[in-house]
């Protein structure tokens, strides 16, 4: 089975008051791609390689958007999932975490081998928060619920 995630970031809503960014603008990324790859040996197409990514882009008016597309290939079948959140996001006093609100999150999920499962939705808005910590070009995110952390690299400007 394989497993390919790739974020694009735009925004769509903006904040009243711009937070301080405490280092937190800019886009963060995090992500892998497999070197296997599936090729139909009778036409010799290839399909997609595993792999994922991940991507925040925090901005200075106090906007952010989160990203992502989920493709899982298996022999000719390809699964596609895309969602993309837009919202604000706030900084404590303390600048260590970051609290995401959600204004937009559209999701649309593709199969090639089931076009009948294909489908589109408006994803949660929920509210949530994050400690976080940056080192250079080094981001971790800790989401303060669960626990669960997430680490991301500043992506340089070209």
């Amino acid at each position: 089975m394989r497993l390919c995630q790739f974020l694009r970031l735009s925004g769509l809503a903006y904040a009243a008051d711009p937070p301080a960014s405490n280092g937190l603008v800019g886009r963060w990324t995090n992500g892998r791609l497999s070197t296997i790859q599936y090729q139909d040996a009778y036409t010799g197409v290839a399909r997609p390689p595993a792999g994922n990514h991940f991507a925040y882009e925090f901005r200075p008016d106090g906007t952010y958007v989160f990203t992502g597309l989920i493709q899982n290939t298996l022999y000719n079948c390809t699964t596609v999932m895309f969602g993309e959140e837009s919202g604000t996001y706030e900084l404590d006093a303390a600048g260590t975490e970051v609290s995401l609100h959600p204004k937009k999150n559209p999701f649309r999920m593709t199969n090639s081998c089931a076009p009948s499962t294909n489908s589109e939705a408006s994803g949660k808005l929920t509210d949530r928060g994050y400690r976080f910590v940056i080192s250079g070009t080094q981001f971790a995110l800790t989401a303060t619920s669960d626990r669960a952390v997430q680490n991301f690299h500043r992506q340089q400007p070209r």
